[in-house]
């Protein structure tokens, strides 16, 4: 019985490892991996900035804006080997207050960086808030045997008023 209980928690934390990011809703740009800092291109006719937030291991973080009127499109995350994108995952928004706003790090939650953008305010036809996106890196504690490690579970996202 023990060494089957042992078996099952050594596949459960195998299986944890080789867990990886939901699909993207939409496709990363081809750059994901490769780019550092900010790039502009033309996607779908209009002019298009990606600014990378940060890594985390061989985990990147992309915010992307209109490049002439800087209101936010969206974000993802790209899990990369070398520069070929091994998976990404769109980011929704998650948080937009507390601790998510705030930049301190702790042992599961990893704070990866913030940049703004402009969202159209609802209130207010013709009128934009803008807003800091802050990007986080989220581990889960894995037990395998008689010892544990941090392993990457998800990434969050936080939108805050400025």
């Amino acid at each position: 019985m023990r060494l089957k209980l042992a078996l099952a928690v050594a596949i459960a934390a195998l299986a944890s490892v080789i867990v990886l990011p939901a699909a993207a809703q939409a496709a990363p740009d081809s750059l994901a991996c490769a780019a550092a800092g900010s790039y502009s291109r033309v996607v779908g006719g209009t002019p298009t900035t990606f600014w990378l937030v940060g890594s985390v291991s061989t985990y990147r973080y992309w915010h992307v804006v209109d490049a002439t009127s800087d209101s936010y499109q969206r974000s993802y995350v790209v899990r990369c080997s070398g520069e070929t994108i091994v998976t990404a995952t769109d980011l929704a928004v998650t948080a937009t207050g507390g601790d998510r706003c705030g930049s301190t790090s702790t042992t599961p939650y990893q704070y990866v960086g913030a940049r703004t953008g402009l969202e159209p305010n609802p209130s207010w036809p013709g009128f934009y808030l803008e807003y800091e996106y802050h990007y986080w890196h989220v581990k889960r504690w894995v037990w395998s045997g008689s010892f544990g490690y941090w392993t990457y579970d998800h990434s969050e996202l936080a939108r805050c008023l400025i």
